[in-house]
């Protein structure tokens, strides 16, 4: 089959954050399925103003330029949806194909989905990461009457229009289907560990302690991730915090990029556990983290 993959945010090895779209459509490609992934790069600074091509993996990657950063205010996050949901379906139908599969978040990637699919006649296979609207909500970033009507008339829209529906958890299975999709074409395909990426040479490790003279032979406890506002990363100051009193040997390390990043630096700090026994470094590429 020919398939046209949507992922807004999609990221390969060499790049931080998650990969489980990469790690799905490599899969495909040695399947023996043609795979376009029609994606965004996100670099605040990136030169180009038109659509890339590369092969990754076998995977036919398509880039449009459209900056973002999880720092940005709710409002220009949601221009950035917005301005890749509007291109991303005219280009993507001109792909043709067997299939669309869209893969939230954010739900404005149904917008494209939905397009393509009923541009070709093909089914669509919508992929839920994260329950939007019901998380925005319960957050307070979506907190405006209109806005929340609009957010769960796009969430049904999404769903009505897709042949099948996957959600990565039974908490989300159960949202799709509590939004009245059919429980018989929901399925559930939970993230998993790649573990053959964690067998590296013992020299690695030793390396990585060497060049961190405050860790030496400690205990180390990682966080390697977004430091957005769901994530909650501050509880792990509180954690260290904690293990200080109990033991000062064990060391944490928390690594990524977000809008806390400085939040929770600052609370270690108010903490006195920063330098201590609790450290951050920026995001690295997903294929160091092993």
């Amino acid at each position: 089959m020919k398939i046209i993959y949507l992922h807004q945010y999609f990221t390969t090895p060499g790049m931080s954050g998650g990969t489980r779209s990469y790690e799905m459509a490599r899969r495909m490609v040695d399947a023996g399925h043609e795979v376009h992934m029609v994606t965004a790069r996100s670099d605040l600074d990136c030169a180009s103003k038109d659509w890339e091509i590369e092969t990754v993996s076998g995977i036919q990657v398509h880039w449009l330029p459209v900056p973002y950063d999880n720092a940005m205010s709710y409002f220009r996050r949601l221009l950035a949806f917005t301005a890749f949901a509007r291109k991303a379906g005219d280009y993507a139908a001109r792909l043709n194909g067997d299939v669309v599969f869209a893969t939230s978040t954010p739900l404005t990637i149904c917008i494209p989905g939905v397009k393509v699919s009923r541009k070709l006649g093909v089914p669509m296979v919508f992929e839920v990461r994260d329950l939007w609207p019901e998380l925005p909500i319960a957050m307070g970033a979506l907190n405006f009457p209109f806005g929340k009507a609009v957010a769960k008339k796009l969430e049904r829209w999404a769903y009505k229009n897709s042949a099948r529906v996957v959600g990565l958890s039974p908490g989300m299975c159960e949202g799709v289907e509590r939004a009245g999709f059919p429980a018989e074409k929901t399925v559930c395909i939970p993230n998993s560990s790649d573990v053959e990426l964690f067998s590296v040479p013992d020299s690695e490790g030793h390396a990585f302690r060497a060049k961190r003279e405050w860790l030496g032979t400690n205990k180390l406890v990682i966080y390697a991730g977004t430091f957005g506002r769901i994530n909650g990363v501050g509880a792990l100051v509180d954690i260290a915090a904690e293990m200080k009193k109990l033991d000062s040997s064990v060391k944490f390390l928390a690594v990524g990029r977000g809008a806390e990043f400085d939040l929770v630096e600052e609370k270690a700090r108010e903490k006195g556990v920063l330098g201590g026994n609790f450290f951050m470094e920026k995001a690295i590429p997903k294929s160091e983290i092993p």
